[in-house]
């Protein structure tokens, strides 16, 4: 059994010679077509080989006919050198002796006669007396062809051949039809003369036609180059992804219906050899078997549709269809000479559409909207291309121009590769470069001023101008009455010319300037004055004090300046780890990823060059180049303050994606020298504050803290308890405390004082001071916290208040009897329904009601438990912490984190959740204390 990468390769190999092997036999067949001898005419089939030699009067029956005639200046007569097609609706070419059915028509009898004119191309009814028709008027010629079109200035031109001209032998070889004409023509050899024989107006002429190479019609060659578009693109998306279904459909579908549009045009009659029957085989079938895919490729591009894959039978309709009609094709014969080769190559590709409409519209409904989106463009280059080309159609009718068809043509492929790398279907990037796009925009516009400009010079140099009678000499100008000299009006015209295209030149240069300016903009080309960005990142490093505004501020000014994709910036304190990151092109969480993935490891690195002012991220450590390549990052600036690392600047590619110049790296290096004093400065900015802050608050928060918190967790039987608090500063607000009571009981108390600083503590400590002295009466929780709100209110600042949960355990009912006074729910996993439920009686804070509202509001609630049950007590400092990004921690977090941890024990649960806390906030302080008590019944 053959491995993916095996199956891949594979699959990637038949692609690849089956893309091949098509286009050797397209390049093969283009260059046989356009080095083949041609004698610079057409000529096609006679509808009739009875040739009228005498003109006579007749009355032209049809006002149509009579219209054509007109233009040929000629309304009542028959002509030498039109064709005899029918006699009262009779098709002579199967009369074995036409003389003799003429003769047995009665004499007095009107007849009904249809000829062909070869000159106009007319097809005329005309109606007669027999007896005014002359004896023996027309006459057989041998099998023959018309010349439909004469190239002006070609070879057969010169020879002297005319529109009209029926031509009877070449190089005295005779012939059936035109395809034989045409193979016999092309058995001569490009620059030698050839016999022509011909008939024109009843005589025979022989006319030597010196053969030229055939070279391409610019319409075909056109077609021929979408076709190849078609092939290379298909080509490209099976060999880039052969294992997807979609992309195989796609890609062999585009090849398929590629090639058959390489060939179409570019064929000529009956070839001899083997290379023309395998060309117009593959041809056949590539059409039919083609189109069929494309159907197919409906069901699973741009995304697979499972109400059309279920009914297998819909999508192997078309490939019926396809081998009927190739099998018709193949054994009518050629395309190009058979009609019903010709209705089997329109019925196949109408039928196969029309099927599909019927499908589409039957199963319209089952179309998602995602599908809807990502078929649009497809859907509408299709219906915009096939209109233009009916267009096209109705107007001129199927000629020699059809082959113009072939540029919108080229949409339909483009349209799929824009699809596939607009909404990166298929793991495929298709991405072009902004530097390719600005190169290729700025070279058409360079090219479009030069054939523009080059275009009005040679309109000038067409016109006659009506130059005065002046002469211009070395030291004078002189006005003549007559005009002057030839050679002198050609010294003028000259002068005018040279004036003209100093003007024409200066314009273009001035246009082509603004337009190149404008296409730099676009493509955040533009110049930037750097000193006027030294100025204004001066400006942003004097004003801003903080490292977060003076890190922001520096991103978003170098972003702005110099058309970043990405830019970072890192504070180091004491040359260790970050202490703050700001970035511009980045999403918090991906660029707060990529500061905890380089946080530890970045600084050993750019201590090892402290030689270099700019480090290129390919000489960083492996891991590191990988992480800074991943997330778009090409260059490194440190920033030092007397040799101390304090910062880095991270640079991504310019939005252009040109590269990085020695003055912008030079302008980089500046910028972070000045950037270094205004860290450093941010540094002792904030190091006072926190000293302040500190100065203050230390001795007290030291004391409240240590004093009003539990230093061990009681022994209850059945219970298994675990508990901490965290303070964000050295002050505390939140408060956890234990009471016993009887044996086997317990009561865990866990509450958040409003506010922060020493207030907060100071009421914390005072709230416990309270509980732990009326817990001793034996009251309930809800009891309890009545009584303690009643002291609270009558010394407690209204503008602060208590939240509170208390929990009375009693493991040996194995229930809780529950209050809550404002504070978070207590998050209880249930062992028996495997499920966290947040359990939140109703409650006010303590301070906010004396006794009325507050007890009628609290509500007591009793939960039995068993074995396995997890209680868990919490306070905001753990719901509401804080990531870079603003966002929160969030009570579902807790409450997955419980469930998923239930299992473990009560410390362990703990640890869990702190954990699982520091790691969503991991470069951010903590702003609120955390609070958490496990209580598990064992």
């Amino acid at each position: 059994m053959i491995s993916s990468d095996q199956r891949r390769l594979l699959l990637r190999s038949i692609f690849a010679v089956l893309a091949s092997l098509l286009l050797i036999i397209a390049v093969m067949n283009f260059y046989r077509f356009a080095s083949s001898p041609t004698d610079e005419n057409l000529f096609t089939d006679v509808p009739s080989n009875l040739y009228v030699f005498e003109n006579f009067s007749a009355q032209l029956s049809n006002k149509d006919d009579l219209q054509k005639v007109v233009q040929a200046q000629i309304a009542d007569s028959v002509l030498i050198g039109d064709l005899l097609v029918s006699i009262n609706r009779k098709d002579l070419a199967g009369v074995e002796n036409s003389a003799q059915f003429l003769e047995s028509i009665a004499a007095d009898s009107v007849l009904d006669l249809r000829v062909f004119r070869s000159t106009t191309q007319a097809m005329l009814d005309y109606r007669v007396a027999n007896s005014a028709m002359p004896d023996s008027f027309f006459r057989k010629i041998p099998s023959c062809v018309r010349v439909i079109d004469v190239q002006q200035d070609g070879a057969s031109y010169r020879a002297g051949m005319k529109v009209g001209d029926l031509i009877v032998r070449i190089n005295g070889k005779s012939f059936k039809n035109a395809a034989e004409a045409d193979l016999v023509l092309r058995s001569g050899e490009t620059g030698k003369t050839i016999a022509y024989e011909v008939i024109r107006n009843n005589r025979t002429l022989t006319l030597q036609v010196k053969l030229a190479k055939f070279g391409v019609p610019l319409a075909q060659f056109f077609f021929y180059l979408s076709g190849l578009v078609f092939l290379g693109v298909g080509a490209f998306l099976t060999i880039k992804q052969p294992e997807i279904r979609a992309i195989q459909l796609v890609g062999l579908a585009l090849q398929f219906i590629g090639f058959f549009m390489t060939v179409l045009f570019n064929r000529r009659g009956i070839e001899p050899g083997a290379f023309p029957f395998v060309r117009d085989l593959t041809m056949v079938v590539a059409l039919f078997v083609g189109i069929a895919v494309w159907f197919h490729s409906e069901y699973y591009f741009p995304k697979a549709r499972p109400e059309l894959l279920e009914r297998r039978w819909m999508r192997y309709v078309p490939y019926g269809f396809a081998v009927f009609f190739m099998g018709v094709t193949i054994y009518a014969g050629p395309i190009q000479n058979n009609f019903l080769s010709l209705i089997a190559l329109f019925a196949m590709p109408v039928l196969t559409l029309l099927y599909s409409i019927v499908i589409r519209f039957v199963f319209r409904k089952q179309r998602t909207p995602e599908h809807k989106k990502l078929s649009r463009i497809v859907k509408w280059t299709g219906i915009v291309v096939g209109f233009i080309i009916f267009l096209m159609i109705f107007i001129r009718g199927v000629n020699q121009e059809s082959g113009f068809a072939g540029i919108p043509l080229i949409l339909i492929p483009l349209s799929y590769l824009y699809t596939i790398g607009r909404y990166r279907l298929f793991d495929m990037n298709l991405r072009i470069g902004r530097n390719i796009q600005y190169t290729v925009a700025s070279t058409v516009w360079v090219v479009f001023l030069v054939v523009v400009s080059v275009r009005i010079l040679l309109s000038l140099a067409s016109l006659d101008f009506e130059l005065p009678n002046i002469r211009f000499s070395v030291t004078s100008v002189e006005v003549l009455d007559t005009p002057p000299s030839p050679e002198q009006r050609a010294l003028q015209e000259r002068g005018i010319m040279m004036f003209f295209a100093v003007v024409i030149g200066w314009m273009a240069w001035k246009v082509g300037h603004a337009g190149q300016r404008f296409i730099d903009r676009q493509f955040d080309r533009a110049a930037y004055d750097y000193r006027r960005a030294a100025s204004e990142l001066a400006e942003v490093m004097a004003t801003k004090l903080s490292m977060a505004d003076l890190a922001r501020g520096i991103v978003q000014k170098l972003s702005d300046i110099m058309h970043l994709r990405r830019v970072g910036v890192l504070f180091f304190r004491d040359q260790k780890e970050s202490c703050c990151q700001e970035a511009d092109g980045f999403d918090g969480v991906e660029w707060k990823e990529f500061c905890m993935d380089i946080d530890h490891r970045l600084v050993p690195a750019l201590e090892k060059f402290r030689s270099d002012s700019r480090l290129s991220v390919d000489y960083l450590p492996p891991d590191l180049q990988d992480s800074f390549h991943e997330h778009g990052f090409r260059h490194v600036i440190p920033i030092r303050f007397k040799e101390k690392l304090v910062g880095t600047l991270l640079i991504g590619e310019k939005l252009s994606e040109a590269p990085f110049h020695n003055e912008d790296l030079s302008f980089l290096a500046a910028v972070a020298k000045q950037s270094s004093v205004a860290i450093e400065n941010a540094f002792l900015y904030e190091g006072l504050a926190e000293q302040e802050r500190l100065k203050h608050e230390l001795a007290i928060a030291r004391r409240i803290q240590l004093a009003s918190l539990p230093q061990t967790t009681p022994k209850v039987d059945g219970l298994d308890i675990a508990g901490i608090s965290i303070p964000a500063t050295e002050v505390g607000g939140d408060y956890f405390d234990y009471l016993n009571g009887l044996p086997n009981e317990i009561t865990i108390i866990v509450g958040d004082v409003s506010g922060k600083g020493t207030s907060a503590a100071l009421y914390m400590s005072k709230v416990q001071g309270i509980l732990r002295s009326l817990h001793g009466m034996g009251l309930t929780p809800r009891d309890l916290f009545i009584r303690v709100n009643h002291l609270l209110c009558q010394d407690m600042d209204r503008r602060s208040f208590v939240t509170t949960l208390g929990a009375d355990f009693d493991a040996n009912a194995r229930r809780v009897v529950l209050a809550r006074a404002g504070h978070l729910p207590l998050f209880y996993f249930n062992s028996q329904t495997q499920k966290v439920e947040m359990v939140t009686p109703k409650g006010l804070g303590f301070g906010l009601d004396d006794e009325g509202v507050f007890a009628t509001e609290l509500e007591e609630k009793t939960i039995g438990y068993r074995s396995g049950d997890v209680f868990l007590f919490i306070t905001d400092g753990i719901t509401e912490a804080h990531n870079r990004s603003g966002g929160e921690f969030g009570e579902e977090n807790v409450a997955a984190i419980l469930h998923s941890s239930a299992s473990l024990s009560a410390d362990q649960i703990r640890d869990k959740i702190i954990s699982e806390v520091k790691r969503f906030g991991a470069g951010t302080q903590q702003h609120d204390d955390q609070t958490i008590v496990v209580v598990k019944a064992r």
